[in-house]
């Protein structure tokens, strides 16, 4: 079984006495979470250019345990440029060593919600699925123009992956509820961002620093089980599951992601 859960980040002070221990020095955070999860989002990678030695540390710092998943730079998604192609090289060569370790669990585009869905922006997404071939791609989009079977098709035909969020339901953003077939590819990529739609469009996460407010969500355990049986059929569908909670503020997404993961060893012992 080919089941990932972890979280969107760790490097997180405020997580001191909610998710680490009250004297855990900030270094050793990451050794610490290794030893609770076996996937890790990694999103400090949009704002700067990521570089080789940086991510084979973090290999290194979890004794191979851990699976990969790194957010593509801000130069691909959201401030695309006519040297997109080089930023692209930069950023595979960063990834790379993780790719050679087998642990890069997958490359994620997110895209914003004010990337339409238009001709010139179809183009660009097939330039850029296609100039990351050999890598496990997922796309995320944040605007439900996205959400129909042509782009699923596209998709898979550059063996590429569609994020699932779980996220408020507002006027623009995909309901992934509505989703006949929510994982594209072979990876089933989850993401849960929320349900914060008061905080949603206070402010923006890439450029304000109080955007994490639209994170701060705390699952219940009712609404995190509705998620086993959607990930039991991706398993047996024989997909690579990537579940990660992206709702960081107050330690709620390391508590919510510990009390899912212990809900599917739960429903799989009593599968067997």
């Amino acid at each position: 079984m080919q089941l990932y859960i972890g979280t969107s980040g760790y490097d997180y002070p405020e997580w001191k006495g909610e998710f680490y221990p009250q004297d855990l020095k900030r270094a050793d955070f990451l050794a610490y979470y290794a030893t609770i999860f076996n996937a890790l989002e990694l999103n400090f990678s949009f704002y700067g250019m990521p570089v080789p030695e940086k991510m084979l540390s973090f290999y290194e710092r979890t004794d191979g345990k851990v699976v990969f998943s790194v957010k593509a730079n801000q130069l691909l998604t959201h401030k695309i440029d006519g040297n997109w192609r080089n930023y692209a090289e930069d950023f595979k060569n960063a990834v790379k060593p993780l790719l050679e370790k087998g642990v890069l669990g997958a490359v994620l585009f997110q895209f914003p919600e004010s990337f339409h869905y238009t001709k010139e922006n179809r183009i660009y997404l097939a330039m850029l699925v296609s100039a990351f071939d050999g890598f496990p791609v997922v796309v995320e989009f944040r605007h439900k123009e996205w959400i129909k079977d042509t782009v699923f098709m596209g998709l898979e035909s550059y063996k590429a992956s569609l994020c699932f969020c779980d996220m408020p339901r507002l006027k623009n953003l995909p309901d992934g509820t509505l989703l006949d077939a929510p994982f594209v590819g072979n990876i089933a990529y989850v993401r849960l961002h929320g349900r914060n739609a008061e905080a949603w469009y206070a402010s923006e996460p890439e450029t304000d620093s109080n955007g994490s407010e639209r994170y701060k969500y705390d699952y219940s355990a009712d609404e995190l089980v509705q998620f086993v049986p959607v990930i039991n059929t991706a398993i047996n569908a024989g997909k690579k599951v990537h579940v990660y909670f992206n709702n960081h503020p107050c330690g709620f997404g390391a508590k919510n992601a510990k009390l899912f993961k212990e809900m599917m060893q739960w429903s799989n012992l009593q599968l067997l």
